[in-house]
């Protein structure tokens, strides 16, 4: 097991850069109370000349926590996420264990070139183990309580990705589509990315005249480059055409996005 970093007083991201929970698999209902996982940057990324991604882990809670780490190929077919086993990108170390109160650094390592000039998307996967002695039952083994998943980018050499807005040219950017539909009575909101780079969506409203209404004050998902996803919208939205606004990535204002 590889031993904690030197924890030192830090200044920590912006919130919006932590993720401090995700899927809930095996928890009882007290269990959020004793382990609180903080994970720093939520979107790392691989680009240019570098080989590798720093992503921090930090127990806030009272106990040592167990922890593994996975990196998976993410793609998205038919508007649905898909996970499948890679080789190109290891976390190092692959598990560890934190202190209460500790941070512990993993490393992100590029091991295998990806093609050149685009960007390739994973999934790291952090797992919280639970051992047989912390569940009073030698005969459990190893088991899983929380997950948490945060998305990583590796841009192949000869290219930059433009998360800002810039428009600066050349640079790797999305380029979104979106069309309101309806399927067994429940209205979707579908966004087709037609660009070479993902886009994560947040602050989402739909303007109709002077009225706003809506859709996610935070995180509403992300579309890869070259796939479509799509989401219910709220029952109690209006029907009618509107203008689709939302932030994009790291930019600072919202953008209006194209109809398709």
């Amino acid at each position: 097991m590889c031993q904690n970093a030197p924890h030192t007083p830090t200044r920590h991201p912006p919130a919006w850069r932590h993720l401090l929970v995700a899927t809930l698999l095996l928890a009882a209902p007290t269990a959020w109370a004793a382990t609180s996982i903080l994970i720093w940057p939520i979107n790392p990324l691989i680009e240019g000349d570098r080989k590798a991604a720093a992503l921090w882990l930090e127990n806030r809670g009272e106990k040592p926590v167990s922890l593994q780490v996975r990196v998976f190929d993410w793609h998205q077919q038919e508007r649905t996420d898909g996970l499948e086993p890679q080789r190109a990108v290891v976390g190092s170390p692959p598990v560890t264990e934190v202190q209460p109160g500790k941070q512990q650094m993993v490393r992100l390592i590029l091991r295998e070139p990806v093609s050149a000039g685009r960007e390739h998307a994973y999934r790291v996967l952090v797992d919280e183990m639970l051992t047989p002695d912390s569940q009073g039952n030698a005969d459990l083994g190893v088991q899983f309580q929380m997950r948490y998943s945060v998305p990583l980018f590796v841009i192949g050499s000869g290219a930059r990705v433009d998360l800002r807005g810039t428009e600066e040219p050349g640079r790797l950017r999305p380029q979104l589509r979106y069309r309101i539909s309806e399927a067994g009575g429940t209205r979707y909101l579908s966004v087709r990315n037609v660009g070479d780079a993902h886009a994560r969506l947040s602050a989402v409203r739909l303007v109709q005249g002077s009225r706003a209404f809506s859709i996610s004050d935070g995180l509403l998902g992300y579309v890869l480059a070259g796939a479509e996803m799509r989401w219910p919208l709220p029952r109690e939205m209006p029907a009618g055409a509107g203008v689709l606004e939302a932030r994009v990535n790291d930019a600072d204002q919202p953008v209006r996005l194209a109809a398709d």
